[in-house]
Formats: C-alpha cells, structure tokens, sequence
C-alpha cells in the first residue's frame, strides 16, 4: 500500500521527455521577452511625432523642381510661329481682303492662324463684297474688324472678274455630261445622277439582279420608290445595251431559277417546267403563248430574257 507521500513525489517527478519540452518551452519564453529590444537595436522606427515626419516629406519633395521635356518643346511648332513671324510693331495701310497676302494680314495685326483662316475662306471660292462680309469671318473679332475696317478698300473690278470666273466654273461643271450604262453600272455611278441617293442605287442594281437585266428606262419605274418623273429627269443620263441581258434557256433552266424571275408567278413557273417535261424540248419561245401557258402581255415583257437554244 502507497503511502500519501509516495503519491505526491510521483507527481512531481518528470519523465525526459517531459523534461524537454518543458526546457524548450522556457527557450521560448525568453526569446519572446528579449523580442522588442532586439527589434529596437536593427528596426529604425517611423518617427511618432507625424508633423516632423510630414515636414521632411515636404522638403524633400519640394527639392524637387519639375522640368519641362526639351524634346517636346523642340519638336512644338505652333502655327503661330510658321512661315511668317509676329512683327513687333502694327502697320495699318489699304488693302483688299480678296486678295491681300497672309504675310500683310500678319502685318495689320492678325495672328498667323487668324489670316491662314482668311486665306482657306478664299481658297473654297469665298469671296468679300463688302467689309462687313469680311467681319462674319469668325476668326475676326469686333474689336480687331473696328481697327481694320477704315483700311478696307474692295477693288470691284477685279471683284467682278472674280465672281465670273467663279459662274463659268459653276457652269462648265454643270455642262459636264454623265453617261452612265445601266446594266453595267455600279451605285458609285449611279450616285453621280442627280436624284438618285444611295438608296436608289441599291435597289435599281438589285432589280437588275432579279431581272437579269434592263431591257427599257421604264423598268426603272418597278423599283420601290422610284416615280416616272424621276425617270424623266434622269433619262438623258442614262443608256442601256441590251446585249448584257442575261437571258435564261427555257430548256436547261429550273422551277427554283424560273420562279425568282419578277415577272412569273410561281404558277407559271410550274407551268413552264411541266409543258417542258411534256414536249422534251421547246423549239420557240412563243410556244409559252400558243400553248396558252403564258398570257400574251406577259411574253411580251419576257421575251428579251428568254431564248430556247
């Protein structure tokens, strides 16, 4: 039997194993306590008063001057620079704004850019009948047309010589005939006929497709949109060469190619493709209206497309 001492002196005796972990676990417990002084002596820490820190930051960027890039001010050619310079010194005399150079505009206080603006106005056929046209120039402020505006002299002679050749122009444009063959054409030519927008150029060539071709001006009159007064207008542009007619061989053609054709039914497709079938092969196309499978005013309106062969 154990005596009470014998228990206690078990319970404090420590097998080696015990042992260790109870010395590793003391290792551990140092470290943790000498931690904090060990990352003092190697760690530089952020100061904690914020305004000195705040005040370094400031010098230290203020130390720091930005620097324009040279390359790109090099390469930097404004237009005000170009061609002509800035003269130091306003130099008022008469001068025609039809005709004045950029260099004199530049001269009577204009900015470079001010008088290249003046310049492309005219260069697109504009044309100064009166100072006051001159001032709804936009680039020409009240101030700047009020100092200008007793040195303006229009010489109207050559005003006049201007403005003609601007009418013959005009003229010698519009006497320019456009010829354009309808069953070869494109909606780029087609465009130039004054009257047909995009639009209609798509839909004629697109006709012309299901057709296989224009025959007469008046088939213009069957595409959407298009009305018999627009094809008088347009009529002494346009020609046809029949010859580019694609016509269709009633002999090899099928019901799927037959009854696209905007002139048949889908009925007298069918039609076409049984008396076929019946006879073995036509011989003439009027056989369509003999034989009653087409009524005359419809082969009539067929006939250019089709051919037996």
């Amino acid at each position: 039997m154990h005596s009470k001492h014998s228990g206690i002196k078990n319970f404090l005796t420590f097998s080696r194993g015990e042992r260790n972990g109870i010395m590793f676990l003391i290792f551990i417990i140092i470290v943790l306590i000498f931690a904090p002084f060990l990352y003092r002596s190697y760690i530089t820490p952020i100061p904690s008063d914020s305004s000195l820190f705040n005040a370094k930051a400031d010098s230290f960027f203020s130390s720091l001057k930005l620097k324009p890039d040279e390359s790109i001010a090099a390469n930097t050619n404004p237009i005000e620079r170009e061609e002509v310079k800035q003269p130091k010194e306003i130099a008022y005399f008469f001068f025609d704004p039809n005709n004045v150079q950029v260099e004199d505009m530049v001269h009577l206080g204009l900015s470079v850019k001010q008088a290249l603006v003046v310049q492309k106005y005219r260069d697109r056929g504009g044309i100064f009948r009166s100072p006051t046209e001159f001032a709804k120039v936009y680039v020409i402020d009240s101030i700047l047309f009020h100092k200008l505006k007793p040195w303006i002299k229009i010489n109207d002679s050559a005003l006049k010589v201007q403005q003609q050749n601007k009418y013959d122009s005009t003229k010698k444009n519009e006497q320019v005939s456009i010829s354009v063959e309808l069953n070869t054409t494109d909606t780029l030519e087609l465009i130039k006929i004054k009257g047909i927008g995009r639009a209609f150029a798509r839909r004629i060539i697109a006709y012309r497709c299901l057709l296989g071709g224009y025959a007469n001006i008046h088939q213009l009159s069957e595409v959407y949109g298009i009305k018999p007064e627009l094809i008088k207008e347009i009529s002494h542009f346009i020609t046809i060469d029949s010859s580019r007619i694609k016509t269709i061989n009633l002999n090899l053609v099928t019901y799927e190619e037959l009854k696209r054709h905007p002139y048949l039914t889908e009925y007298q497709a069918k039609a076409i493709i049984y008396y076929r079938s019946k006879v073995g092969t036509l011989r003439n196309v009027r056989e369509l209206v003999d034989n009653k499978i087409l009524p005359n005013d419809k082969f009539l309106s067929l006939k250019k497309y089709l051919v037996v062969f």
